[in-house]
């Protein structure tokens, strides 16, 4: 988020990013989707062993057809929504909406061809633009009467429709709740005059008029929705960070409250209400259900990301809660018991860290599924053993990937959340838990690869990845290092024995592959370097950028020079930069923010000056930039990605041009060159890898003027400009 909201700390900022690409496209309606024939590289679905800290990705929700419990679909933050029939093969529509993400989904129990979608996420992955309808069964959608400016920052959470009435529904945001009663053609404002931010909401079983809602407080209605009242007998004021509700059919009159602390995002109680929300009392305060432990013993959670809870619909005794771990209880949230772990210790189950979502197979008292950072999980025997479903999901959100410069089927990927995999003849396998950064294959060597983890670790393998190594020796690593959470790793372009890191303060480099590391000089800027680049041509000159100024060293990171001069670093933050293969004066570099006109900029001259590239570029940040080696696509050509698609340009063009034919709207994190097979690579933040043919042919114009005049009944004089 940094570099989006930089300078300003404005966490508002990102909302624009859907309303400024809409304008970008009006604007440009004659350019859309022009060039470029991506196809997905994947993985699809959980890649291999042998680790199991590794999933699809991340899973918001799971809904079931009210006609046939068998039909399910969920929901990715921005990877779309995906349908299955008994638990596969899953299949996507979504891809082209211009926001992907979702957060819930209500289909009519009359006729499941209408159905309607939460927009956005509730994590903030993407924010929410109102409510799309399917009149289809999800095979297109069209907006609502409920269009929210996505530059206004809402986030959904929670879609209800009234199983008596499908006209009637309930959507819970951050800043509120909003009702239809004529199938959001219109709507009313419900509930934003108590300044919550609403993360659940559900309907008393059997009794729709009868609402529940909750964010850092609770809140119940007695008129469907209508009017409200905070409740607080028996419950907690302070030290909320969020709750989490659950009802059930087995007891109408029972409401559950997980809720967790905001001082340290650890278990704060479980709370019970029998008489249906008018008061609570305390059922269990320990053991942590929200840390990391298997028997509860530890301090903290992440009750701000993952908390949920889910009661059987059969026994409302039976409670389920979903935290980093699964927990249950067959007395009420009295004692408990961990059904799931998510390092997989071999004495518990695994399922994926970070549970999001929990539900019951409608009418089941023992089936129910977890939906997690790593996809969707399913048991049949009340978490005794679970099974992963998340079978051919494409949802994984990449941070960075590398390429082999021989092998067309061997390529690596840093995963938020799901480790670094390994994609090699056509198998995709995890080598590697936790969250995955840069990473990058020798090109002397495919079977040397190298990867890094959190807080500037790096790693290497000299096998393929059968066995690796840390080698951080001599350089500062780990949460107090100071080191960036993801930290930019490169091999030297010339000496494949060379390395060199940032992610600190100096530039630092080795000449073992990694084995010992020396410090360098520290570039001009504030903070930590985060990106830099060393010279095809000339691998004696090296630039980097911190978030605020970019420097040159030419000789190779000893000493370096400010060469920022009039970019535009006091409104914008610098993300990423390539240079020419031939000639090391050359060099772009892009900016992530809302600073409209100012996203790529290129020099001639090492940085003594500096040309804006932005036209044709929509106002949305920029994360990645590759230059194209050779001429065959013309001179200079290089290919941006931004957090939605992906443009080319280069010196025959005044502008950037769309190349995203074929790719879903999803943010691009990294772009790579396969050259023997001519292909542009890049890594998405919700959809996986996918790859294009490189652009060829001349770059397309626009039509700016046109004219016919009619000469006789069979001629026509035509000019255009």
């Amino acid at each position: 988020m940094a570099p989006r909201v930089y300078p300003s700390g404005d966490m508002t900022l990102p909302s624009t990013t859907y309303n400024n690409y809409i304008n970008w496209q009006k604007s440009h309606v004659g350019e859309r989707s022009i060039s470029g024939n991506w196809s997905e590289l994947g993985p699809i679905g959980k890649p291999l062993g042998p680790t199991t800290q590794t999933g699809a990705g991340r899973v918001n929700f799971i809904r079931f057809d009210p006609t046939n419990v068998n039909k399910i679909y969920i929901g990715a933050p921005d990877g779309g929504l995906w349908k299955s029939i008994n638990g596969g093969p899953w299949t996507t529509n979504t891809d082209f909406l211009t926001i992907i993400g979702c957060s819930d989904i209500a289909i009519n129990p009359t006729n499941t061809n209408i159905m309607y979608l939460a927009t956005g996420d509730i994590e903030s992955d993407r924010k929410c633009i109102g409510i799309l309808k399917s009149t289809n069964g999800g095979a297109t959608w069209n907006t609502t009467g409920l269009v929210l400016p996505a530059a206004d920052g809402y986030k959904a959470s929670k879609l209800l429709m009234d199983p008596s009435n499908p006209l009637i529904m309930l959507m819970s945001t951050n800043y509120g709740v909003f009702k239809t009663t004529d199938g959001w053609v219109t709507f009313t404002d419900v509930l934003s005059a108590f300044g919550q931010d609403f993360r659940d909401m559900e309907f008393k079983p059997g009794d729709p008029n009868v609402i529940y809602a909750s964010g850092q407080k609770f809140f119940k209605s007695i008129d469907n929705g209508d009017t409200w009242v905070e409740v607080t007998t028996g419950l907690p004021t302070t030290n909320i960070s969020r709750i989490a509700l659950g009802v059930s059919p087995g007891n109408a009159a029972y409401v559950y409250a997980l809720i967790g602390k905001s001082s340290d995002q650890s278990f704060l109680g479980l709370y019970r209400s029998t008489d249906s929300g008018a008061s609570f009392s305390l059922r269990s305060s320990s053991p942590n259900l929200l840390g990391y432990e298997t028997n509860g013993s530890d301090d903290g959670g992440q009750a701000f990301y993952d908390l949920s809870i889910a009661v059987s619909p059969i026994n409302a005794e039976k409670v389920i809660t979903g935290g980093v771990n699964q927990w249950g209880s067959i007395n009420g949230g009295s004692t408990w018991n961990i059904l799931s772990h998510w390092s997989a210790d071999g004495n518990l189950p695994f399922v994926h860290a970070d549970v999001h979502e929990i539900n019951f197979l409608p009418g089941s008292d023992d089936i129910f599924f977890s939906c997690n950072d790593g996809g969707l999980f399913k048991t049949i025997d009340n978490g005794l053993a679970w099974t992963d479903l998340s079978g051919n999901l494409a949802i994984s959100q990449q941070v960075k990937i590398g390429l082999s410069t021989t092998d067309p089927n061997l390529y690596v990927a840093g995963h938020q959340d799901n480790g670094t995999n390994l994609q090699s003849a056509g198998v995709w396998t995890n080598f590697f838990g936790g969250d995955g950064g840069e990473s990058f294959i020798d090109y002397n060597n495919n079977s040397t690869i190298y990867f890094t983890y959190v807080n500037g670790e790096m790693h290497r393998s000299d096998d393929g990845t059968l066995t690796e190594m840390q080698i951080t020796n001599g350089i500062p690593v780990g949460p107090m290092s100071g080191a960036d959470f993801y930290s930019p790793f490169h091999q030297d372009p010339v000496t494949s024995t060379t390395l060199y890191a940032g992610g600190r303060p100096a530039l630092y480099k080795s000449i073992d592959k990694g084995d010992n590391w020396t410090i360098l000089g520290t570039p001009t800027g504030t903070a930590n370097i985060t990106d830099f680049a060393v010279a095809p041509s000339n691998n004696t000159i090296i630039y980097a950028l911190k978030y605020d100024a970019v420097s040159r060293s030419t000789d190779s990171g000893v000493s370096w020079t400010d060469v920022t001069g009039t970019l535009p670093v006091a409104n914008v933050s610098l993300t990423n930069l390539t240079i020419s293969n031939v000639d090391a004066n050359k060099v772009w570099v892009t900016f992530s923010g809302y600073l409209d006109g100012n996203k790529v900029f290129k020099t001639i001259n090492g940085g003594a000056t500096w040309t804006n590239e932005s036209a044709g570029l929509p106002n949305i940040p920029f994360n990645t930039i590759v230059f194209q080696n050779g001429n065959l696509s013309g001179p200079d050509p290089v290919y941006v990605g931004g957090d939605i698609g992906v443009f080319f340009r280069n010196n025959n063009s005044a502008t950037f041009v769309p190349f995203n034919t074929d790719l879903p709207n999803v943010a691009i994190r990294d772009l790579e060159i396969y050259y023997l097979g001519s292909k542009l690579r890049a890594g998405t933040y919700g959809r996986g890898m996918w790859q294009s043919d490189l652009y060829s042919g001349p770059l397309p114009v626009e039509l700016t003027a046109f004219e016919v005049r009619l000469q006789g009944k069979n001629t026509a004089l035509l000019s255009w400009n």
